[in-house]
């Protein structure tokens, strides 16, 4: 039996200290001798046919694979779990939440089961050792199960941490609409309200900023443009190449007399190229979001009266 717990072992470990009597099996521990050990108290039955080391402490993560591991073939981390495995949209400690194949049928307690006609389409990957739909395919899910300001906040991490473009998320709407699965408006609304515009917020502020000039019918704008002043290259926040508008988004940190004797030389760089630069502090957020928008408004008219000159 010694022999047969070390084969164990491994399997443990990346199971989250769990292990499923086919699995004990192959390794030679039968159903009696698990029967055994769940006697002798070193292991502990985790679920029909699913067992585990005595006394290991039920993390989120371990719920999760305790799930995967009891459910039908093709089973997932889905949702909520896959946002807690890809570290977005500040989900903490999320019930076990999985999908599976439309048809099979899986029911535990405290256990969320979606039943999927595409899990196909669903960008399959292992992420710490657990079986996932993707990025993109969360995209496409979590907008059913979350609110507006989260399911934002997490495209825009999964843009920003994971490299999903704005064209993987057309690309993810367009496959599941035409495979007939329902749902996925909350991903279309992000494209219809965000596709055009290029580069991620940095920051949920700048998503704040970025949210109050879509809202006013202002032009698209750029984020995260790299200046070349020549001396050195700046990143503006958000910017309008056309209007040579940059606008900055400052939090608390530029409040010290460090940053803002940086600010002030990569602003005089900038005004020397003929860039028009607009601070939008944290402490006066009102106020300065006021101000940007109504410059935005003011150069755009100049610009489009310009235009109209040429013509």
């Amino acid at each position: 039996m010694s022999d047969a717990l070390r084969a164990a072992a491994p399997i443990l470990a990346r199971q989250q200290s769990l292990i499923t009597l086919a699995q004990a099996g192959g390794v030679g521990i039968n159903r009696e001798q698990c029967r055994q050990l769940v006697l002798g108290n070193v292991w502990e039955r985790a679920d029909r046919g699913l067992y585990g080391p005595t006394g290991v402490a039920w993390t989120w993560r371990r719920r999760l694979v305790a799930a995967l591991l009891v459910a039908p073939e093709g089973a997932m981390a889905s949702h909520r779990c896959t946002a807690a495995l890809l570290s977005v949209g500040g989900i903490i400690d999320p019930l076990p939440e999985i999908s599976i194949p439309r048809g099979q049928r899986f029911r535990r307690p405290s256990v969320i089961v979606h039943e999927s006609t595409d899990l196909e389409l669903a960008d399959r990957r292992i992420i710490d050792g657990i079986p996932s739909t993707g990025p993109r395919r969360l995209a496409m899910d979590l907008g059913g199960v979350v609110s507006e300001a989260r399911y934002r906040h997490t495209v825009r991490e999964l843009r920003f941490n994971h490299g999903v473009s704005s064209l993987d998320l057309l690309r993810t709407y367009l496959r599941h609409k035409r495979s007939g699965r329902n749902g996925g408006g909350a991903l279309r609304d992000w494209l219809d309200r965000y596709y055009r515009i290029e580069g991620v917020p940095e920051s949920g502020l700048e998503q704040l900023v970025l949210d109050a000039l879509v809202d006013a019918s202002l032009p698209t704008p750029v984020l995260q443009l790299w200046v070349d002043t020549g001396a050195k290259r700046y990143r503006l926040d958000i910017a309008y190449p056309h209007l040579m508008l940059a606008i900055e988004v400052d939090g608390s940190q530029h409040e010290d007399a460090e940053h803002e004797a940086a600010d002030d030389v990569r602003d005089a760089a900038l005004e020397a190229l003929g860039w028009t630069v607009v601070h939008i502090k944290s402490k006066s957020l009102a106020t300065d979001l006021a101000r940007a928008i109504a410059t935005v408004r003011r150069l755009q008219k100049d610009f489009v009266d310009s235009q109209s000159d040429l013509s």
